[in-house]
């Protein structure tokens, strides 16, 4: 039961990782439609919490039971290291990414509406406060997203290059035919 959890909790943070590269509220800043805006910033804001929804069970998942994935015995022993250091940068990373995310909400000078309707701020934060913590939001956000390239390479190293099916435990039994 742990581990399909974790198939879908990677699955569904991957789908929110790709959301969060493909649309972001600044692509929207350039064109000149306030409502384009508005509403960029209402979806980031609400996917973002529905994703700090995820990582908080996540979390409780990693803090209550440790790290479900342990290393297989064909890797060796500097790749057991980096499997082990890899899996909880990224379990560090996460909440950064989203505590960051969240203080930037709390400090914008607007109303952040999530979805258009959950109010997540008063919108009377202080704009050069916002400009910082957004700065360090998407600084955040990038880390993240180099930690979850290195992840997904090696993880796609160990099974075509050392062969030890380790895609078969995150991929849905559907898939296996192709690995």
């Amino acid at each position: 039961m742990r581990r399909t959890i974790l198939k879908w909790l990677h699955w569904v943070g991957f789908g929110f990782l790709l959301y969060f590269l493909i649309v972001e509220p600044d692509d929207a800043e350039r064109r000149a439609s306030s409502a384009a805006k508005t509403d960029a910033l209402a979806t980031h804001a609400g996917v973002g919490v529905l994703l700090a929804i995820l990582v908080a069970i996540w979390w409780l998942t990693y803090w209550r039971n440790g790290l479900a994935s342990r290393p297989g015995p064909k890797l060796p022993a500097k790749a057991k290291l980096v499997h082990q250091w890899g899996h909880r940068a990224l379990y560090w990373a996460l909440p950064i990414m989203m505590l960051t995310g969240g203080l930037t909400g709390l400090v914008a000078p607007f109303p952040v509406l999530g979805f258009g309707v959950i109010p997540l701020n008063f919108g009377d934060g202080v704009i050069t406060l916002y400009d910082i913590a957004e700065e360090v939001h998407e600084i955040a956000f990038d880390a993240l997203t180099i930690l979850a390239v290195v992840h997904i390479s090696f993880h796609l190293w160990r099974h075509y290059l050392l062969k030890d099916n380790a895609l078969r435990i995150m991929v849905p039994k559907v898939l296996h035919r192709w690995l």
